[in-house]
């Protein structure tokens, strides 16, 4: 190359090197502008700041985990730090919340959520959170405006919103009571029924015929070793429905119009539904002779958790402490100086009906053989970037319509929710003894739970709460026709409603599993859990000895597989003259033994795949690519269904081929399969497949943002059917997405002491050290210790009242 052409070559290296160091200067400017532009946006940990209508300061510390311990004068002042705090800590979590409660995400997110707030309205979710705030007595109300003062000093202090904020360009308004009330009508929503598995029993119907699905509305429970919690008065079993159901309709349409307000389906709907365990001892059967508690609320993993941590000390020597929604004062599940409570999911409270539109008359539909009108309502709702959205809500006498064709109507307790409110909450987190407790649930106005109970006294004691429907047929398992005859009769009274006090037997427990057998009043649900949570818990807590705090806290990540122990037998008996299979039969056979899903087992691992592969080959052929999709998505009906074709004789006509054949053959196509996968059998380990992570809401919907939003997946033992639940849905087998958003142990001495721990953090700021900060000790099966009293050192904020502002 001639000498000028090399330096001009060198020349231009030299430039490109230049401008890319530069470039890489200003790349480098930039993000740490971002970055401390971020970082600006992270709450404030220390110092002071003023709040109007406080009465006196407040002071807040924190532990080495950002969990808060408020010192106020009063509850009101208290639940004013409680908002301030939730608000800097969660306000991206509580703007999902409230939106979704008054049906507007759209006016955030877009067009593509309008049929989410069609479908909120449709369910009547907005309209409940009216009701709830016009029922709410004045004491709940003055206790809410306070909540809210301390919400919106802390949206008035914010420097820069938190990045969701800023990805979305938009700018939180303030709280109102309005917000506060959507948020517990989403919780009431979230958990209230099983509209979906109701149409998905109607869909199979549609497709196999009556008598093949019967097997989707068995649960076990007349297996005589189901470990009911209670043992009811024989009663005559549910009616008939009367009427026909509507032939030929395509149930499939309005299985799909209920994925828009599903968070499995749309992943910017908020996760705000509830699972559980729940046990408590009684002194007899404790190490120390005080009452123990256990509970681990069992829900969507994500972040940010669920729920928050909080703690708060206010009057004369008063204590609430536990895990709180953000968007609303006080705590779902914790415990105050006297008592401690858990809520487990378990009744139905919803039943779907089909209409029958009076032809060539639009709007008009029969009940029986008598036409009439239904009520019509128009909803507009903005949207962002696009002109207003309109829709109408057409009501009919057994509820409001959510899908039009076939038209199915809605029946939800809380539309005969009566004068009653929010109150139930503010009361049961200030109940000191069992009768005080049992008045507050009296009050609760939201979806059926169960609740397990401790006291400092040495009390235990389990009550279902809720509005429950009474049913005149049916059991709330299928749609019904919208003939007289099968429309509700009222609500359960609230004292007819399962409670229990010091049972003999020296522990009670509680795992979303039916309550009372079939034919005992009054039928809680029939749409449950899988039992084997609830027999495992019973089984040890009904050795012969004495547990301590420890105990609770290993028993609380207990990985023993009881549905393999109760399924296993019968397919190894079938295959057991396979020589192929022989060495596969011998893993599982002696893993029997003790069928605890380890993290390093091959057998857990071959169990859990050999039973999707049965699933599969049973029920895809039959119902179809869709149906079976929509089916793998419900793992308790799945579950309820293919134990009983392996427990039981009936239902044989669901075998394609003698059973021997088709489980071996199963077994065959896993084994294959794994090996393909994972090499040769003796390298084979659950946690090769089995993975847990924490999603954010928007890094499901948009995967990109998951390395700054979201926690990596870890290696993970368990099952769906383990006290340690380790649950996925069966669509993305071994992803687990579901667990327990708190664990916590408590020891119900004179002043109680707890320990506990939650997936992720306190904070929902990405860039916080708070942000995910639990989750290795939640994966290790950790509890954190909880301060008994307030702190006396660690970072603290003063709340002080505003000039001026002092009630």
């Amino acid at each position: 190359m001639p000498r000028r052409a090399a330096g001009l070559a060198e020349l231009m290296l030299r430039a490109l090197r230049n401008s890319l160091i530069i470039l890489l200067l200003l790349a480098a400017a930039l993000a740490a502008g971002a970055w401390w532009a971020l970082h600006s946006s992270l709450p404030q940990a220390d110092g002071e700041a003023s709040v109007a209508g406080l009465s006196a300061a407040v002071t807040i510390r924190y532990d080495a985990w950002q969990r808060p311990y408020v010192e106020a004068d009063s509850l009101a002042d208290a639940f004013t730090a409680q908002g301030w705090l939730h608000a800097s800590h969660r306000l991206w979590q509580m703007e999902l919340f409230r939106r979704a409660g008054r049906g507007r995400m759209a006016e955030m997110l877009g067009a593509d959520l309008v049929t989410t707030d069609e479908q909120l309205w449709r369910f009547g979710v907005p309209q409940l959170a009216e009701r709830l705030e016009g029922n709410a007595s004045p004491e709940l109300r003055t206790l809410v405006d306070a909540y809210l003062r301390g919400v919106n000093a802390a949206i008035e202090r914010l420097r820069l919103p938190a990045p969701e904020f800023l990805l979305l360009r938009h700018t939180p308004e303030p709280w109102t009571r309005s917000d506060v009330f959507a948020v517990g009508a989403l919780m009431a929503f979230q958990s209230a029924g099983n509209a979906r598995k109701e149409l998905l029993r109607l869909a199979i119907e549609g497709t196999v015929g009556s008598d093949r699905a019967r097997l989707f509305f068995e649960d076990l429970s007349d297996r005589e070793d189901f470990p009911f919690i209670l043992a009811g008065a024989p009663e005559p079993g549910p009616k008939p429905p009367q009427g026909p159901r509507q032939a030929g309709a395509d149930w499939t349409s309005a299985l799909a119009a209920l994925d828009a307000i599903d968070p499995r389906h749309q992943p910017l709907m908020p996760r705000f539904a509830f699972g559980s365990n729940g046990w408590v001892l009684a002194p007899q059967k404790s190490e120390s002779g005080h009452a123990l508690f256990a509970f681990d609320s069992h829900d969507a993993l994500g972040l940010p958790n669920l729920f928050y941590e909080v703690h708060l000390f206010f009057g004369q020597q008063r204590r609430l402490g536990g895990w709180s929604a953000p968007g609303l004062p006080g705590v779902i599940n914790g415990f105050n100086e006297s008592i401690a409570w858990g809520f487990t999911n378990i009744g139905d409270s919803q039943d779907l009906f089909i209409e029958r539109p009076a032809e060539g008359r639009p709007g008009v539909f029969l009940d029986g053989d008598t036409p009439y009108a239904a009520q019509v309502t128009t909803v507009s709702l903005p949207v962002r970037d696009a002109p207003n959205y309109s829709f109408e809500i057409i009501t009919t006498r057994n509820g409001p319509l959510i899908h039009d064709d076939p038209p199915v109507a809605l029946r939800w307790t809380v539309q005969d929710i009566g004068d009653l409110g929010l109150d139930g909450l503010l009361a049961f987190n200030l109940a000191t003894d069992w009768d005080s407790f049992n008045a507050a649930l009296d009050l609760h106005a939201g979806p059926v739970l169960n609740a397990t109970y401790a006291d400092t006294h040495g009390n235990i004691g389990f009550r279902t709460t809720g509005l429950l429907p009474q049913r005149a047929t049916g059991n709330g398992l299928a749609p019904l026709p919208a003939q007289p005859g099968n429309r509700w009769r009222g609500l359960v009274p609230a004292a007819d409603l399962p409670r229990l006090l010091n049972p003999p037997a020296g522990f009670i427990a509680a795992a979303n599993a039916r309550v009372n057998p079939p034919g005992s009043y009054p039928l809680v649900s029939a749409d449950n859990a899988s039992p084997y949570r609830m027999a495992r818990l019973q089984a040890v807590l009904a050795e012969d000895r004495q547990y301590s705090v420890e105990d609770m806290q290993t028993l609380q990540m207990d990985w023993y597989d009881g549905q393999a122990a109760q399924v296993l037998p019968a397919l190894l008996a079938a295959v057991a003259d396979r020589e192929d299979l022989a060495p596969a039969r011998a893993l599982l056979s002696e893993w029997l033994a003790n069928p605890v899903a380890a993290r390093d087992s091959a057998a857990a691992l071959l169990f859990q795949a050999w039973y999707l592969e049965l699933a599969e080959a049973l029920f895809r052929p039959v119902l179809g690519d869709a149906l079976y999709r929509r089916l793998l998505g419900e793992s308790y009906l799945l579950s309820h269904a293919l134990d009983t074709l392996l427990l039981s004789e009936r239902h044989t006509d669901w075998w394609p081929a003698a059973r021997a054949t088709v489980l071996a053959t199963s077994l065959a196509v896993t084994l294959q399969r794994l090996e393909t996968a994972l090499g040769p059998m003796p390298s084979w380990r659950l946690d090769a497949r089995q993975r847990v992570g924490l999603h954010h809401e928007l890094s499901k919907a948009v995967p990109e943002l998951a390395p700054m939003l979201a926690a990596a997946p870890a290696a993970w033992g368990g099952s769906p059917a383990t006290v340690g639940r380790a649950s996925y849905s069966y669509r993305r087998p071994f992803r687990v997405i579901h667990g327990a958003t708190v664990r916590a142990v408590g020891e119900m001495q004179t002043t109680p002491a707890f320990r506990a721990v939650i997936p992720g953090g306190q904070s929902g700021h990405p860039l916080s050290p708070h942000y995910a900060d639990q989750f290795a000790a939640w994966r290790a099966g950790d509890l954190l210790p909880i301060a008994s009293n307030p702190l006396s050192n660690g970072p603290s904020v003063s709340l002080l009242p505003a000039p001026g502002t002092t009630p």
